[in-house]
Order: C-alpha cells, then structure tokens, then sequence
C-alpha cells in the first residue's frame, strides 16, 4: 500500500491518500480528511482500473473529472496526489516528494 499526505494550504485541511492494488488493472482510492468535499470526491473514486481513463490527458482522467464534480478551488492538489500515489502503487514512478514552496 503506498500512502502519502498533503497538506493542502490555506484551507487547513490535510488529505490522507492511501492506495492499494488489488489486482493488475484494478486499485483501491481511500481519502482521509475532514474536508466535505474530498469526502464527496472519495466516493467516485473508491475503486479504479487505471489502466483505462487515469493516466490520459487531464481533461479526461477520471480523477481530474471527479475532482470537478466535487471541489470548488482550482487550485486544489490532492487530485494530483491521488495520481501520484497510483503511480507508486503500480511500480511506474519512485515515491519521492513534491513540494510547493513560496519565497
């Protein structure tokens, strides 16, 4: 299981990403945190085949196309996070930080 988590920003809400494969195409999405809207954003998401619709142009990933249902700032990180963590979780990427940082 790969987990990770963002600290989002001004909003003071942390999001725990945790994913699991359960099988060659298929993960688990779980999402902790106390922000409603990723709580809403966690139900489309729960179970993926990321073969197909995850890892294609933003438009029509499937987790950028949840994330617009369901939060209200653009800007928001934790879609990018999800796919992240997939990507470590299947073996196509290393688990190494990403960091925004104001000077």
């Amino acid at each position: 299981m790969t987990q990770l988590v963002v600290r989002a920003g001004a909003c003071g809400y942390d999001v725990r990403v945790a994913v699991e494969k359960l099988d060659r195409h298929t993960v688990r999405v779980a999402l902790a945190s106390e922000c409603e809207q990723i709580a809403a954003l966690q139900s489309d998401i729960a179970e993926l085949n990321w073969r197909k619709g995850v890892f294609c142009h933003i438009a029509e990933s499937r987790i950028y196309q949840a994330a617009s249902l369901h939060l209200n700032h653009a800007a928001c990180p934790v879609p990018s996070a999800i796919l992240k963590a997939i990507e470590v979780e299947v073996g196509i990427a290393l688990p190494r930080d990403i960091v925004f940082h104001f000077e």
